[in-house]
This record gives C-alpha cells, sequence and structure tokens, in this order.
C-alpha cells in the first residue's frame, strides 16, 4: 500500500489529507484564527470545587473555565509527585494552582476537559511523566518487535515511576531516535515544571504545535512516500522538520500556489462528508445523523435490489456499509458514542460477520474505538475517543433562520402564530390596521389560499390587515407593525388580508 500526505496550505486555512492507494482516509482542517487547545498544558486556577461529582472548574485564561474530574488529578498536588493510582478525591481547594493539560476541546454548552497526568507525544513514543506504565501500540503485532520496543523502553526510562508507550512509527525507527526522544522529552518535563514554579498566575506553558507538524507527526508512517505542499516556507520546513527526525527523509513535493485537495479529487471528497446521507458502492446508502449525545447511523437498501435471496441481498448492504461507516466515523472524526441501525438479519453468523467486518476496518483508525456485539433489534453500539473537533462544525456554520435543527417552521404554523398576535395587538381597541412583513417565499403560500379566512368575521370587522413580502425577514420569522391611523404608507406588493 502508497500512501500520499496532502499539506493544502491557505491564509485563511490549512488542511491535511491522508490519501491511501488513492482513497481519502483521513482529513483535517484549521481555520488560521481557530484557536486549537487539545494537547497544551497551563499552569491553572482552581475557581470551583463540585465535592459530589468530586471534580473542579479550572481557570486556564479562556472564556470557559476547564473541567478537571478527581480521576485526571494527580495526589498529590504540591510536589506534583509521579503516580499511577487513580485518585477517588479531590485534593485541591479554590485558589490552588495546577499544571494540567487539555484533553478535549471546549463546545458550546461545555469548557474544555482537562487532565492533570500528562501525556506528551512525539514522533515515536508518547512520554507520561505522572503515570507508572510502559506499552507498546496495538497496531505493531509482530512480538519480536513489541519485545524489542519494550526492551528499549524500560531500560532508557528517565525515571522508575514515568511512562513510556512506543507508537506505531516506532517499529521501524533506529534505536538511538527512541532514546534521543525519550531524553528530549524528560528534559521537557522538567523544563515544564520550572515554568509551572515561575509562572505569575493562569498561563499556557506549552503548545501542540500548528496543524501541519501536529499531524504530519501522528500520521507519518512507513507507507507514505510522499508529502505534496502547495506552499514554499511550508515545504522548506517540512523537509527541515523530515531531515531532523527520520533516517531516510520522506520526498517533499513543492505545488506551489496550486490546489492540490482539488487536483487529488479531495475537495469533492470532503463536500460528500458534509451530507447527511452517503451512497454506497452498491446502491445501498447510509444515513448520519449527529445529537447532543450520539450519533446515530442508519443503513438502507435503497437502490440496491441484489438476487431473488433476501437474506443474501441484505447482507452484502451490511458489509458494504460496516466498511463504509468506519472510513466515514474516521474522516468525520465523529466521537463519544454512535449507534448503528443495520438492516435486520436471520442468520446469526451474518451478524457476526458484519460486526467483524466493522471491528478490523476501525482498528485501521489511529483513535482509540470500542465495537459492541450486535443487538437483537439489529443494532451495534460503539465508542470511539473524541479528539479534536468533528469536521461538520469546522466546515459548516449554524443557519440564521433554523438554529441548527435543519428545518424552517411551516407556513401554516407562521400564520398561526401571526394571528395570535393581531388578537392581541386588535384587542387594544386603539389599533385600526396592521402591516405585517414576511419572506417573500412565505409571502407567496400565505397570500393565496384560506390562511387568514378567519379574518373575515365580525370579530375583526373594520380592521386592516396587510401582507408585505421583505427579504430582510427571515423564513422562519415575521414582523408586525401596528398603526392607529388611517392612513397607510404601503408597497404596491402588499397584499390585503382583510
Amino acid at each position: 500500500m502508497k500512501s500520499k500526505i496532502l499539506v493544502d496550505y491557505e491564509s485563511y486555512m490549512c488542511s491535511v489529507a491522508l490519501l491511501e492507494d488513492g482513497v481519502l482516509r483521513e482529513f483535517y482542517v484549521e481555520g488560521q484564527d481557530m484557536n486549537r487547545i487539545t494537547g497544551n498544558i497551563y499552569k491553572g486556577k482552581i475557581v470551583n470545587i463540585l465535592p459530589g461529582l468530586q471534580s473542579a472548574f479550572v481557570d486556564i485564561g479562556l472564556k470557559k473555565n476547564g473541567f478537571l474530574a478527581a480521576e485526571d488529578m494527580l495526589e498529590d498536588r504540591t510536589a506534583l509527585a509521579r503516580s499511577g493510582a487513580v485518585p477517588t478525591r479531590l485534593d485541591v481547594k479554590e485558589g490552588d494552582y495546577v499544571l494540567v493539560q487539555a484533553i478535549k476541546e471546549a463546545s458550546d454548552t461545555k469548557g474544555p476537559r482537562l487532565s492533570a497526568n500528562l501525556s506528551i507525544p512525539g514522533r515515536y513514543i508518547v512520554y507520561m511523566p505522572t503515570i507508572d506504565f510502559i506499552g507498546v501500540s496495538n497496531k505493531i503485532t509482530n512480538p519480536e518487535v513489541r519485545d524489542k520496543l519494550l526492551n528499549i523502553l524500560v531500560k532508557n526510562r528517565p525515571d522508575p515511576h514515568c511512562g513510556l508507550i512506543a507508537r506505531t512509527a516506532a517499529k521501524d525507527a533506529r534505536k538511538s531516535d527512541i532514546i534521543e526522544e525519550i531524553e528530549y522529552f524528560a528534559n521537557t518535563y522538567i523544563s515544564l515544571l520550572d515554568k509551572f514554579r515561575s509562572a505569575n498566575g493562569v498561563s499556557v506553558l506549552s503548545t501542540d504545535g500548528n496543524l501541519v507538524f501536529r499531524t504530519v507527526r501522528d500520521i507519518l508512517n512507513s507507507t507514505v512516500d510522499e508529502i505534496v505542499c502547495n506552499d514554499t516556507a511550508v515545504a522548506a520546513r517540512l523537509n527541515d522538520y523530515l531531515r531532523e527526525n527520520l533516517a531516510q527523509p520522506v520526498k517533499v513535493t513543492l505545488m506551489d500556489d496550486a490546489d492540490v485537495l482539488k487536483k487529488f479529487g479531495v475537495l469533492s471528497e470532503v463536500e460528500k462528508l458534509l451530507h447527511q446521507k452517503v451512497e454506497l458502492k452498491n446502491g445501498g446508502t447510509i444515513v448520519i445523523d449527529y445529537t447532543e449525545a450520539l450519533t446515530v447511523i442508519d443503513v438502507n437498501t435503497a437502490k440496491f435490489t441484489g438476487d431473488t435471496d433476501h437474506e443474501r441481498t441484505v447482507y452484502e448492504i451490511n458489509c458494504e456499509a460496516a466498511r463504509e461507516i468506519a472510513r466515514q466515523i474516521r474522516l468525520r472524526n465523529i466521537g463519544g458514542m454512535i449507534v448503528i441501525d443495520f438492516i435486520d438479519m436471520q442468520d446469526p453468523l451474518h451478524n457476526e460477520d458484519v460486526v467483524n467486518i466493522l471491528v478490523e476496518e476501525t482498528q485501521k483508525d489511529r483513535t482509540r474505538t470500542r465495537v459492541l456485539p450486535m443487538t437483537e433489534l439489529g443494532l451495534v453500539q460503539m465508542t470511539r475517543k473524541k479528539t479534536g473537533s468533528e469536521i461538520q462544525s469546522l466546515l459548516l456554520t449554524q443557519c440564521e433562520h433554523c438554529n441548527g435543527t435543519a428545518h424552517i417552521q411551516s407556513p401554516a404554523f407562521i400564520a398561526r402564530k401571526i394571528k395570535a398576535r393581531l388578537s392581541e395587538i386588535f384587542a387594544d381597541r386603539v389599533s385600526t390596521a396592521a402591516v405585517v412583513s414576511v419572506n417573500p417565499e412565505v409571502f407567496a403560500k400565505l397570500s393565496r389560499g384560506d390562511w387568514f379566512k378567519s379574518f373575515t368575521t365580525e370579530k375583526y370587522a373594520g380592521k386592516l390587515v396587510y401582507l408585505v413580502p421583505s427579504s430582510d425577514v427571515g423564513p422562519d420569522a415575521y414582523r408586525i407593525s401596528a398603526q392607529s391611523s388611517a392612513i397607510l404608507s404601503l408597497p404596491s406588493s402588499a397584499f390585503l388580508v382583510t
């Protein structure tokens, strides 16, 4: 398998894509004005303790305070002692300063999630100064390679109580490069402690770098044979980075000012990621719905008819859907709880096959996932660690009319609300007329039919109601101006309701 990394650098937005055999597998985007904080390390201040939840809110200098739970807290905050034990209570008080790392971005309703157990990722290892653990990435399956890496980590552990994890890239690295990175991060942590002690109040002690180098560090592996970049300065920095960190640097190809995303067909693929419905190659579809608590994915037969064997037809759709779902979850960076509604199958072995395909495909994902067996209702529950923001939150903005519901109110309901408001206006016996401004599309529907038939009754005798189209009014709203004068200034498009 050959892989290629694309770096599209613009003055307002930066994108990084991973292609495997020409197929888009990972895509990351970040606005130049975007303040991503995951991975950043702070000197924070405890501002509020929540005893019932064994957690605290921490001021780290942002608009929203961070959330720190007991299980993510060091046992000895003053000495910043390193311990692998998981605390069950918070040993802090309001006003204390703590060394914390952002492990989850803030959302519209919640502040960032914090941890006092630092995790510093490098090219070959992850250094955890406060957790007593030695491990190797699950992506490395060769027993001999795993043993070799474990031996290197154990022998070169800078402290008997710190933690080290060999990353996937370590399997192809020189021993000297791994040791050098371990020593570098050990010194980095000492420097962090010095900064923590000397910092005057809440402050940022370390950042995780920009999107390009953070992503290249994480997704660069032995299958990547080329990095294509469209910015001269970024390409030069990439060459320097690869030369310093790789024994055999990967080729960096400069396509100055070229639209690399369009050239390699990525732009059209990314646009599809913003759609709710995904077409499968065999004619079936999957529909992805997002909620506050979880993501729901529904599998449908759609255009696929298969042969006369219904069970076989459904089985083929579900298998193809399982592969595409794993790809979509990875591309869209969907995190948290995910529920998949596969089409019902009668054969238990078919159910197992579909789940096994899903498990196998999600194992290619660098982000930790967990897939549970299929239920009797044909549902599969899975979880994926939340890392950064989902693609739709980065490339879509909230509709100013529907407020994110993807729906607007019907003309019938708008008419009903208008009638209720007019009843209030005419109840004062002072107002004799009302001008109702609505969106042109709503006007076209309300100006015909029986929407305001009740206004012809004696209840509104002598009252004038005019409907006026206005592009300044959204399709989900209306504006009413009450009048007590018999002389009105109206546009020629005004429609007399009654």
